[in-house]
């Protein structure tokens, strides 16, 4: 009698192509997941270069100067910050009533870095993953002279500014730093509080005054800070 065909696999075979299927998804995935972050990242760099073009437009509308950038400035003066922050002890944030709301397209989604979605920053009180900010203002663009903590300095006009390309606007800080949408920054600061983030491939991203947004390493961020490029009256 002939032999019976064999169909199917042996034992051996199936373990071949399980570890075949294994070593290749290994390979895989980290290649998906970096691609997936790059994604995120350049979302992100898109909604800081649109919250950039929103502060230009309020500084049109406003004799060339930016909004506050912390709501404790304002207070009692009256006056949202650029974040629309609710200063009860500790900031939470209403969009809706932030100074460029309504040149930001009313839309939630640019004030927010997706690789933040659902996170919840560690130093704002009380903790939510509904935080509705990822990005924070150059302090020294929108302070209040009325305030110790600015040292007499006023909001500065956009024109009188002469490197606009290195004065930073906007910073993405990670979930770990941000507690309010000042970015307190200062020359040799060494406290985990306004400092760069490496949110992104150990950095983060950045829009300049100029409007132009960008990713930058931690070191390069360090470097500028540390060369006062981000101080609008130098």
């Amino acid at each position: 009698m002939p032999k019976k065909k064999r169909s199917g696999f042996t034992l051996i075979e199936l373990l071949v192509v399980i570890a075949i299927i294994a070593i290749l998804a290994a390979i895989l995935f980290p290649v998906f997941a970096n691609a997936k972050e790059r994604s995120r990242m350049a979302k992100c760099t898109s909604n800081a270069k649109n919250l950039g073009m929103a502060f230009r437009m309020y500084a049109d509308d406003n004799s060339g100067r930016l909004p506050c950038a912390f709501v404790g400035w304002v207070v009692p003066t009256g006056g949202p910050d650029w974040c629309g922050s609710v200063f009860t002890g500790s900031p939470t944030v209403n969009l809706e009533t932030s100074a460029i709301w309504r040149y930001s397209g009313r839309s939630r989604r640019i004030f927010t870095c997706p690789t933040d979605e659902r996170i919840a920053p560690t130093q704002v009180t009380p903790v939510t993953r509904d935080y509705p900010i990822s990005y924070s203002m150059n302090w020294e663009l929108g302070a209040e002279k009325t305030k110790p903590q600015c040292g007499g300095r006023d909001r500065v006009a956009i024109d009188t500014v002469r490197s606009q390309t290195k004065v930073l606007l906007l910073i993405h800080e990670g979930r770990q730093n941000i507690d309010d949408g000042c970015f307190y920054w200062a020359v040799g600061n060494t406290d985990a509080q306004n400092k760069p983030s490496k949110i992104h491939y150990s950095g983060t991203t950045a829009c300049y005054l100029d409007g132009h947004a960008k990713w930058l390493g931690y070191d390069a961020f360090i470097k500028e800070r540390d060369s006062s490029w981000w101080d609008p009256t130098r």
